[in-house]
């Protein structure tokens, strides 16, 4: 139930299920694309409690969930009915080049990582359980155990395709068959005899393409264009068969003697770039990379080196670049966040903090950390880079590898063992270098630590509200008896979904500006106001319930969009006894509505205040 009802406030936030283009999620995102990015409500997305953090980037409208963002998922595509091949949007993709490419490649991949990091630690378990002598590569347990965990390579162009042709919006099961004809017996035989190969006279380059990714991309990319031709020209008497035939006959020739060798090529081009760089310059790239790193991560793009890792692992047998610079940022994350649950006086915080530095040490899952702790505190986002590029520094000399694609953590440190080589201390070296730097460095540039209940005068339970400098109060924009936000008798404010805040019955009809900054939003209706403060703060105050359905009726505004006030400024004027009147409840709201910026927004507890009275911090 819990699932459903996040994931009908999430399908509401981003422009109704009408609007999802297509929707497919990575280890802790809900990555979208939409038809039309201006329907999705940021604020309303940003205020959902179970959503970290929104990040537009890559032509995707991504949500940060957590660890739970396949729950969510599997809830989602029921509860809007999203089909395998839901509708592209008709309207022209106005994004860039760039943020094409990067979109589709996170959106093939991401569905896929999940069953590569699984077969990648099987892969490792048995590589262990056989240095151990409990197994011996002669013995059936071991080629059934080896051929089980093989699979998810071997057929990983299977497996791209049917994601890419979701992300391409043609028929997924073509995607799966064209992919999958590279990887046939008799494909794979006739490459091993290495004998000259045409079809239709024309020479066919033989090509590996078992645990590639590259050119099952472009394939499946090329073949959604003949499939849309191929759909206008067939007649729906015969489409039934006639369509998949059509499709297969050219796609496949295609995909085998120009598309195939063209994303081989790619492929090779940038395994053979990438070991140039790590040979030349790698004790240079790798610190530079791994201080960067986690900004990647933060706008949604870290996937899109994706296929360069797992192009390595699959034509080189090792990664010496991707993985390692992950390992250097995530477990500096995690010592970030470690640090800050040490030095922080508030206990939501510290709890918050400890959670979340586990999580990413243990499992390398970093978006709790970063979006939860390391970015709402800007400073230990700094020290994680300190520490990520002197972890990447000793990395980069001792030419540290990994030998299996999957998320760096301590639960994963087998990674770092082949058959011919071991490289788990220099890579536990490496990870105490990260957490160890970047404690210190957090620890020494320190961060504003929020207020507490205790160590600030009970901030909760008073009367006044004592905030530092650097955060924002606000004062009551009237005059009236104070309700709690989950007391208002609408479900949309109760429920936080719009942000954090509180009410407050009015006993005049006169709300009047509760800071300094500028009118941001205005309604015909003169119900309700949008305003921004200079420290970026959103702030909607909402007169009554329901009352936007007397359209305009007994309110007055006395101020314009974009227009500067200044705290005590009158902004609007309501005949409070004739809106009782006709029947409406004149509770009047006030929310933040960027909440999820920030760490607490704390309302006074009292039962009554006065205009120009403290009555938030936002901190």
């Amino acid at each position: 139930m819990k699932y459903e009802n996040l994931s009908k406030q999430i399908i509401q936030a981003v422009g109704g299920k009408n609007n999802i283009s297509s929707v497919v999620h990575c280890a802790t995102r809900l990555r979208f694309t939409l038809k039309d990015e201006n329907k999705a409500n940021d604020d309303e997305v940003k205020a959902i409690k179970d959503v970290l953090s929104l990040v537009k980037s890559g032509g995707q409208y991504q949500l940060v969930l957590g660890n739970n963002v396949d729950l969510v998922y599997e809830k989602l595509v029921k509860v809007a009915n999203i089909q395998p091949n839901q509708g592209k949007s008709e309207k022209k993709d106005e994004r860039s080049i760039f943020d094409k490419i990067i979109g589709s490649i996170t959106g093939s991949i991401a569905p896929v990582v999940p069953l590569l990091a699984g077969c990648g630690m099987g892969k490792v378990l048995l590589l262990v359980l056989t240095l151990l002598g409990i197994l011996t590569k002669e013995s059936q347990t071991y080629v059934i155990l080896s051929f089980i965990f093989d699979t998810g390579f071997y057929f990983m162009p299977a497996f791209i395709g049917f994601s890419a042709a979701k992300i391409f919006g043609a028929n997924q099961y073509l995607g799966a068959f064209l992919a999958l004809v590279t990887v046939h017996p008799e494909w794979v035989a006739l490459v091993s005899a290495g004998e000259p190969v045409k079809f239709l006279g024309v020479g066919v380059s033989l090509v590996k393409y078992s645990g590639t990714l590259v050119p099952a991309l472009l394939s499946v990319w090329i073949m959604s264009y003949i499939e849309r031709f191929v759909k206008k020209i067939v007649p729906a008497m015969i489409k039934v068969f006639a369509e998949p035939l059509l499709i297969a006959i050219v796609s496949v020739p295609l995909a085998l003697i120009v598309v195939g060798p063209i994303g081989d090529f790619i492929s090779n081009l940038v395994a053979d770039g990438s070991m140039f760089i790590y040979n030349n310059g790698g004790f240079i790239a790798i610190p530079i990379l791994a201080m960067v790193y986690p900004w990647l991560v933060s706008i949604g793009i870290h996937k899109a080196l994706s296929p360069v890792s797992i192009s390595l692992v699959a034509e080189r047998g090792f990664d010496p670049i991707i993985r390692v610079v992950a390992l250097c940022s995530n477990m500096a994350q995690a010592a970030a966040s470690l640090a800050v649950s040490f030095k922080t006086k508030n206990k939501e915080l510290k709890s918050l903090a400890f959670s979340s530095s586990m999580t990413a040490f243990l499992g390398g899952i970093t978006e709790p950390a970063m979006y939860g702790v390391n970015l709402k505190l800007k400073k230990p986002m700094y020290a994680s880079m300190i520490g990520g590029a002197a972890a990447g520094l000793f990395a980069g000399i001792v030419k540290l590898k990994a030998f299996i694609y999957v998320t760096p953590g301590l639960l994963s440190l087998a990674m770092w063992i082949s058959e011919d080589e071991n490289f788990i201390i220099l890579a536990i070296i490496t990870l105490i270098i990260s957490t160890v730097v970047t404690f210190i460095a957090t620890w020494i540039i320190g961060f504003e630590d929020p207020i507490t209940d205790k160590e600030n005068n009970n901030v909760k339970s008073s009367k006044s509200i004592n905030v530092s400098e650097n955060h924002v109060k606000l004062v009551s924009p009237l005059k009236g008896e104070l309700v709690k936000l989950e007391n208002v008798q609408d479900e949309t404010f109760a429920s936080g979904i719009m942000g954090k805040g509180i009410a407050v019955k009015p006993e005049e009809g006169k709300v009047y500006a509760p800071c300094d900054g500028i009118v941001s939003a205005t309604f015909k209706s003169g119900h309700a106001i949008g305003l921004t403060t200079k420290n970026h703060v959103e702030i909607l105050i909402h007169v009554g319930i329901d009352t936007v359905s007397l359209e305009g009726k007994y309110f007055h505004s006395f101020v314009e969009k974009e227009q500067h006030i200044k705290q005590g400024d009158l902004l609007i004027e309501f005949d409070l006894e004739r809106i009782q009147e006709a029947g409406f409840d004149t509770t009047t709201i006030l929310i933040i509505t960027n909440s999820d910026d920030y760490l607490d927004v704390i309302p006074v507890n009292k039962e009554k205040i006065n205009k120009s009275e403290d009555i938030l911090a936002i901190i």
